[in-house]
């Protein structure tokens, strides 16, 4: 089957915008702005019949997409069984490509802005480069498509596990491993069999010790018997499924997680929720009533809850 064929399929089945490339580089200036892809099957089946040789590439964002990619599969399966992921059980469940190591394709969840993250491991030898372990993937960034050649194999990329209906959605598993990315990150760079662990990163100054406080704490006793969902609620948030909410203060999409934990994640810059933080129910009590001031929270809540109020917070 011809790359314009090809070329055709993803975008008829699909709805994926491409770009075409050489080896893994875009060939056009500008290639990831949306007037630069190939969005009909009309203008991808005139170009590829015209540069039959150029490779395929998807650009994940407008595409509705997001991968994994499993550059030294070993390590990833190391790395992603900390938290419970079976990788090898995913590929056989996910519409995955092979060039020179499996990277699957997911869904982009709806409303969450993700960005591209990385697992690295140091050179195996002095004067090499560190080892790429696990890419994930996401914004206006290409997948190299089959059947594009790779390369350095000269071989041709190909699906392991093709899409069948489509791609199915990101799990939450991997979901929630992406948005605390940085604490997943130093475990698994601790995986690496060939290098010293690093030292974790060293712990915040002690805070000074307040100068009264009886009884338990007002915020764990405030997160004991409130709920952040209910929170969100009745502050105008509107739930769309089951873990996402949409802002009141957002664009129209639903970019508020609520996490395993508990705990809320907002990815609208423009709410006040939106701070790179993940918040407990106390979060919310003391950002949408009390306009972030701790102190007031804590002794607001201590009221409520019929407690002596902690002094310092």
């Amino acid at each position: 089957m011809s790359a314009a064929t090809w070329a055709e399929r993803y975008i008829e089945r699909f709805g994926l915008a491409l770009t075409p490339l050489r080896g893994k580089v875009p060939i056009r200036e500008g290639w990831n702005l949306d007037e630069n892809l190939l969005r009909t099957s009309e203008a991808a089946r005139e170009y590829f019949t015209r540069n039959p040789r150029d490779n395929i590439g998807a650009c994940l964002e407008p595409s509705g997409l997001v991968s994994g990619d499993c550059d030294y599969l070993d390590g990833a399966r190391l790395a992603l069984a900390l938290k419970g992921i079976d990788l090898d059980a995913m590929i056989a469940s996910t519409p995955t490509i092979i060039g020179r190591a499996p990277r699957l394709e997911f869904k982009a969840p709806p409303g969450v802005k993700l960005t591209r993250k990385s697992v690295v491991w140091p050179p195996r030898v002095a004067g090499e480069k560190p080892v790429t372990v696990l890419e994930l993937r996401a914004g206006r960034v290409q997948d190299v498509l089959p059947p594009s050649i790779h390369p350095d194999t000269k071989r041709p990329y190909r699906w392991i596990t093709a899409p069948q209906g489509g791609f199915p959605e990101l799990p939450e598993s991997l979901l929630t491993l992406w948005l605390d990315f940085d604490a997943f990150k130093h475990r698994a760079r601790n995986l690496c069999p060939w290098a010293d662990p690093e030292p974790a990163a060293a712990p915040p100054e002690p805070r000074p010790a307040p100068r009264e406080r009886s009884g338990p704490s007002v915020i764990a006793a405030f997160n004991d018997v409130h709920d952040a969902e209910a929170i969100l609620e009745s502050h105008g948030y509107q739930r769309i499924a089951k873990r996402r909410w949409k802002s009141p203060n957002g664009s129209g999409v639903a970019g508020v997680v609520v996490l395993p934990s508990g705990r809320v994640y907002c990815h609208h810059q423009s709410d006040g929720l939106g701070d790179g933080r993940a918040h407990d129910a106390f979060d919310l009590f003391r950002i949408f009533d009390h306009g972030g001031d701790c102190r007031a929270a804590v002794k607001a809540a201590a009221e409520m809850l019929g407690m002596k109020r902690e002094v310092t917070a």
